[in-house]
Parts: structure tokens; C-alpha cells; sequence
């Protein structure tokens, strides 16, 4: 699996996503802030609602749960970023 494609230019509006070395860094925050609320809530999931006791099983759905939706994240996260900095 490889990492997903980020354009430089919107296709549709040409706005410029990258709009200087680094400005992505920032996106880091906001994937870790979504990736620990993912985890919390997939952990209120197993415990409340599947009824789950285990605490290493639980670890390994969660870290399974983390890895499937890292490429989500990274985009998702990506799009914040523009969206709290845009003019």
C-alpha cells in the first residue's frame, strides 16, 4: 500500500494547498487530536456496548482500528489545516 497522492493544485479552483516547505507540519497536531478521539471512542465501543474485559484484546482492536484509518487521517487532517488557514 502506498501513501495517497496529495496535488499541488485544487483541479477544480486552483488553489495551492502547500503554500510553503513545512506548512503540513501543523496537520500532525490535528491527526494526533483525531487519532486519540478515535481511540477513546472505539474503546467506549468495546467496553460499553460489546461488553469486552480483556485489556490486550482491547489494545489490539484499538491499534488495528488506528491502522486502518491512519490514511484517512492523514487526509482528513490535511483538510482541516487548509480549512483553518484559508483566506
Amino acid at each position: 500500500m502506498r501513501m495517497p497522492k496529495m496535488y499541488e493544485n485544487c483541479t477544480v479552483c486552483g488553489y495551492k494547498f502547500e503554500k510553503e516547505p513545512g506548512y503540513f507540519f501543523g496537520a500532525m497536531y490535528v491527526s494526533y487530536m483525531l487519532t486519540v478521539a478515535q481511540a477513546v471512542g472505539l474503546y467506549m465501543i468495546l467496553v460499553h456496548i460489546f461488553q469486552f474485559d480483556d485489556n490486550f484484546q482491547i489494545f489490539l482492536m484499538i491499534a488495528a482500528g488506528m491502522i486502518g484509518l491512519s490514511f484517512f487521517n492523514m487526509r482528513i487532517s490535511r483538510i482541516i489545516w487548509i480549512h483553518l488557514f484559508k483566506n
